[in-house]
């Protein structure tokens, strides 16, 4: 899905969205009411299918149909983190794979931040929604995290340039999901 497609259609009124009874958790689980989906090629397609309305609410369009998510934090956790080095460039990336997802993202090192209980997150989709880190990634980004001693401040050094990891104060709103 290409990113700017991730916004959904503003012009189909709410309430015709359907309601899906899927729940996702903190922990990127998801469920069909009480019972957990764990078929991968599933959430694979849900996931693939994923929009967010100006409202902030995550939803499923598929063949025409639109339902909504009941998301506790973010449907995209990130489940492992690798750091790479280019042979050719001699450049270093670091590549994000989100749960159920068969492919990884390139991490913007620019987009961490920390939200509640000191949980790192970062921006993926053109930075248009947040994925939380589990606590596995995180430790593996942890591994490459530094502490500035004269500023006290934590950052990621990639390239030769320092991000800081700055703490977020507050859940995004509608702007910081959606323009």
């Amino acid at each position: 899905m290409d990113s700017s497609e991730f916004l959904a259609d503003s012009e189909k009124p709410p309430e015709r969205m359907l309601s899906s009874g899927i729940s996702v958790d903190r922990e990127g689980d998801w469920y069909y009411q009480e019972d957990k989906i764990i078929r991968e090629d599933i959430l694979e397609l849900f996931l693939s299918n994923l929009c967010l309305t100006s409202s902030g609410t995550f939803v499923i369009e598929w063949r025409g149909q639109r339902c909504a998510l009941e998301v506790t934090d973010t449907p995209f956790v990130v489940s492992r983190v690798d750091r790479i080095r280019s042979e050719e460039t001699n450049h270093e990336k670091i590549l994000i794979q989100l749960k159920h997802l068969p492919d990884p993202e390139v991490l913007d090192p620019s987009t961490l931040h920390v939200r509640e209980d000191n949980v790192p997150y970062c921006f993926i989709r053109n930075e248009r929604v947040r994925a939380r880190f589990s606590r596995p990634a995180y430790y593996q980004l942890a591994e490459w995290i530094e502490c500035d001693p004269d500023t006290s401040t934590f950052y990621l050094e990639l390239n030769g340039n320092r991000y800081p990891i700055t703490m977020a104060e507050s859940a995004p709103t509608e702007d910081d999901v959606c323009q």
